[in-house]
């Protein structure tokens, strides 16, 4: 029988998580990616239940390897939500997660995620081919072939773009699409384990909300949201975008500023605007489909953008081995709409909110309890 074969634009976590799936289902999988290689900058990333779940569907192996590339939540794990002037406004037990939800909290380091990824895809197979971007494709019906910024083609029975934010198999397959600033932007980086607060903590002030987790290696990710208008911060070099930050929050409390004031510079500080797209309920056409951003992009409030792509190669995985490709969107829109205006709506910055995943019992049950659907 001839083997069947997957074209996957974009190399980063989804891409990579489902030629993973794919390959160990017996798919002959080719991925695509335009980065010549896997930067090692200052972004982290926190994968919650759910996405762990979704990690050990695709694999075993890789789901061992991701925890033991970050810091995974011990039992008695707590972070602490603080007002900018120290005073503790609530606690989230993110230790607690592992024996409610059955998978643990995990915070890592973005590259290393990609890199236990990239290892785990060699060992399966995949065909990697970087340096390159998907620029055109056409669907016969009976295949997709997709042409290469190289010159070269290569056809496959699908093809998947999850190519990110601003998708070229989206913009292809469904036209422009706003895509919404959130009134806010964050300027994150990473810096060394704090004796005050050791798996991590957040605090909220006026017009800015810190972020900060344990990501393994005796490191700390950090990330401030600060309302400004879209382009700002942006636009600002990483040395002054960490000097105006420590201006800003000057009057915060001196142990919240040694997070920011030990920034590791040499490793990256980032500056992005935040922005999602509304939700669609259909994003596949005939041999053509995506996935993670380049279909549901979400503010970061939830910690759910790496979870959501997981989630969403574990199901197209299984939707494909069971000859189902039409299960996808049923499955996936419903539980990525209601995460995205979830995101929004629990986002901004508002120092006198404090929300714990523990205390959202309705929602978060949905959210952390996820398992892979049947499909039909």
């Amino acid at each position: 029988m001839p083997e069947r074969r997957v074209v996957v634009a974009g190399g980063g976590i989804g891409g990579l998580a489902l030629s993973i799936g794919l390959s160990r289902a017996g798919f002959g999988v080719t991925v695509v990616e335009r980065a010549a290689r896997i930067a090692d900058v200052g972004a982290g990333l926190v994968l919650y239940p759910n996405g762990i779940r979704a990690l050990d569907t695709i694999s075993a192996p890789l789901g061992k390897a991701v925890r033991a590339a970050g810091h995974v939540a011990e039992p008695g794990d707590v972070r602490p939500h603080l007002r900018s002037d120290g005073a503790l406004l609530a606690s989230d037990p993110i230790g607690a997660l592992e024996e409610r939800w059955g998978t643990p909290h995990v915070m890592l380091l973005r590259s290393a995620l990609q890199n236990a990824l990239l290892d785990e895809a060699l060992a399966v197979d995949v065909d990697l081919r970087i340096g390159r971007e998907v620029v055109d494709h056409v669907d016969t019906s009976d295949e997709v072939r997709v042409s290469l910024s190289d010159g070269t083609e290569v056809a496959g029975e699908l093809l998947v773009g999850a190519d990110g934010l601003r998708s070229g198999v989206r913009s292809r397959l469904l036209g422009p699409a706003p895509i919404n600033y959130r009134g806010y932007s964050s300027v994150r980086g990473r810096t060394a384990a704090s004796h005050n607060f050791p798996v991590g903590v957040t605090a909220a002030g006026p017009g800015i909300d810190l972020f900060v987790g344990a990501v393994g290696g005796g490191l700390l990710y950090w990330t401030a949201k600060i309302v400004s208008p879209q382009g700002v911060w942006p636009a600002k070099t990483p040395e002054v975008a960490l000097s105006e930050l420590l201006a800003v929050m000057a009057d915060w409390d001196p142990a919240l500023l040694e997070l920011i004031e030990t920034t590791d510079t040499a490793a990256g500080v980032v500056m992005t605007d935040i922005v999602d797209r509304d939700p669609i309920p259909q994003w596949t056409s005939g041999r053509v489909t995506l996935l993670g951003d380049a279909v549901h992009p979400m503010a970061p409030t939830l910690g759910q953008g790496a979870g959501m792509a997981l989630e969403d190669a574990a199901v197209l995985t299984a939707c494909l081995a069971n000859d189902k490709l039409a299960d996808y969107d049923r499955i996936r829109a419903p539980r990525t709409r209601e995460i995205v205006l979830l995101s929004r709506r629990t986002g901004g910055v508002d120092h006198e909110r404090a929300v714990e995943f523990s205390t959202l019992d309705n929602q978060f049950s949905r959210l952390f309890g996820w398992q892979i659907e049947g499909v039909q």
